[in-house]
């Protein structure tokens, strides 16, 4: 078996210079696993013991790994950055079986397929050394494969002339190696070239003027292409994405404009959902049959149920929408909010950390938070759960078949009873027994002519001159009264 003869070696030390960001690339996401655990995904799943050589950032590596589901991975620490040579020697207490396996971390296009013919063809061939090929557009990057009189060799970029930069067949970094030879033959590289690095690629020279048998296979470039910028990064992802969701295409799930979405790797699809333009689909997303996501909505770890609707720009984390919903447009659900079957949250609502029960309605601009709501509750526009006193949170609980008013304001803690009301604009600072009308707002007064007695008076302080009917001229320290008590918010009756 492959797993009995094979010890994979990952490199996984580098600078990641050319990325710029001054963090390894290795653990930047792509369709939302880091594009490390491709490749050891793929060692994991043949079993093949993994000598992971790691040099910066090397505890927030060994962090994403122990959080994964990976195993049969041990670690090599490369002390200086002195190239893919050294970097391979680091690992020599690891070498523990036939073959060794070297590749870089950042190919994350690799398969198990490609992993077992190229195990296949070094095996029949009893090569002491194969190395995958590919031949490409913009060779740039990649050490070049030169032939010349029926013996082969690569070339470093920065080492070659211009002649070899213009060939099209690349090494790919991914070499099956005796481990006999490899253990003879890894303190005779040197480094002597422009980086002053020690090249795994000079054993393939060692192995010539040894006359040891050396094998290339050749493989379409999308399965060993590298990631050294954020453009190839991003090229990466395009093709993984694209992978994604034609798998997904081919269950039943229809994107309306699939270009545009983003799915990660750790979604869930039944057949007959529907995804539109524009859609990100992020880990942990469950979306279930007949279901539809509306354009531009983020969803991230969260569950839509059966014949569910997001409508367009919704946004949704750490949440469970129940069947036959709908959410949105503009909506926010966050931190663990449940809703049960029927629930209609509307536009511009958010909603944090509640549970909504069955029928529930909150159509247009409230804010929920740390809730429990009932079923059949309706909850009026501008509706607020004041669930924070300047330190701690508390919660509010609105019991079965409760009416909200428009522009409540619900002071937690507070609870309101089954079937209770609240009236328009009320803030509610006390419990509302069950089936009362709870009614927390000043008296309205109207103040005849006063409008008409404010526009003349704004008049006058602009500069024009406004005749005024004696009685008027007669009432105003009233009047002065009256502005005074309008600029320090005071509209309490005696002061008119």
């Amino acid at each position: 078996m492959i797993n009995k003869n094979i010890r994979a070696i990952v490199l996984a030390a580098g600078n990641s210079s050319r990325f710029n960001t001054k963090r390894t690339k290795q653990l930047e996401p792509i369709c939302g696993y880091p594009m490390l655990l491709y490749p050891l995904k793929v060692l994991n799943s043949l079993n093949i013991l993994t000598t992971l050589v790691v040099g910066r950032q090397s505890e927030d590596i060994k962090k994403v790994i122990n959080d994964s589901d990976m195993k049969l991975v041990d670690y090599a620490y490369q002390e200086e950055r002195l190239g893919t040579g050294d970097a391979v020697k680091c690992s020599k207490q690891t070498w523990d079986k036939e073959n060794i396996l070297v590749l870089n971390g950042d190919v994350p296009l690799i398969n198990e397929a490609l992993i077992k013919n190229f195990y296949e063809k070094h095996k029949e061939q009893n090569s002491t050394i194969t190395f995958l090929t590919s031949t490409v557009i913009d060779p740039g990057g990649y050490g070049r494969v030169v032939r010349e009189n029926g013996k082969v060799r690569i070339v470093e970029e920065k080492d070659c002339s211009e002649e070899e930069k213009d060939i099209d067949l690349i090494n790919s970094g991914i070499y099956l190696i005796k481990k006999e030879f490899l253990e003879n033959n890894i303190d005779k590289l040197d480094c002597k070239n422009i980086s002053g690095e020690f090249y795994i690629t000079d054993l393939i020279k060692i192995a010539e003027n040894l006359n040891e048998k050396i094998q290339t296979l050749s493989v379409p470039y999308d399965y060993v292409r590298g990631v050294n910028t954020l453009e190839e990064l991003w090229v990466v992802e395009q093709i993984k994405r694209s992978e994604l969701i034609k798998k997904w295409m081919a269950k039943g799930v229809r994107f309306i404009l699939p270009q545009t979405v983003h799915i990660d790797q750790n979604v869930k699809l039944s057949p007959n959902v529907t995804i539109d333009a524009g859609v990100q689909l992020l880990a942990g997303t469950i979306v279930e049959s007949g279901s539809s996501i509306g354009a531009y909505s983020i969803l991230k770890n969260s569950k839509i149920k059966e014949n569910s609707i997001i409508h367009p720009h919704s946004v949704l984390s750490d949440s469970e929408v129940g069947i036959c919903s709908q959410v949105g447009p503009f909506a926010h659900l966050r931190n663990n909010v449940v809703t049960e079957e029927g629930v209609v949250i509307g536009n511009f609502v958010e909603v944090k950390k509640s549970k909504l029960g069955a029928k529930t309605k909150a159509k247009h601009l409230s804010y929920l938070g740390d809730a429990t709501v009932g079923n059949s509750v309706n909850i009026g526009a501008g509706t607020i759960t004041c669930n924070h006193d300047g330190v701690n949170k508390h919660k509010t609980r609105i019991e079965d078949g409760a009416y909200i008013g428009s522009n409540s304001t619900l002071i937690a803690p507070v609870t309101i009873g089954r079937g209770a009301y609240t009236a328009a604009g009320s803030p509610i600072t006390r419990d509302v027994p069950e089936n009362d009308l709870a009614i927390a707002r000043v008296r309205q007064v109207n103040k005849t002519g006063y409008a008409k007695k404010m526009r003349e008076k704004n008049a006058i302080k602009n500069g024009h001159v406004v005749s005024a009917p004696k009685h008027e001229k007669q009432e105003e320290s009233k009047r002065f009264s009256f502005f005074a008590a309008v600029r320090s918010d005071d509209f309490s009756e005696t002061n008119f």
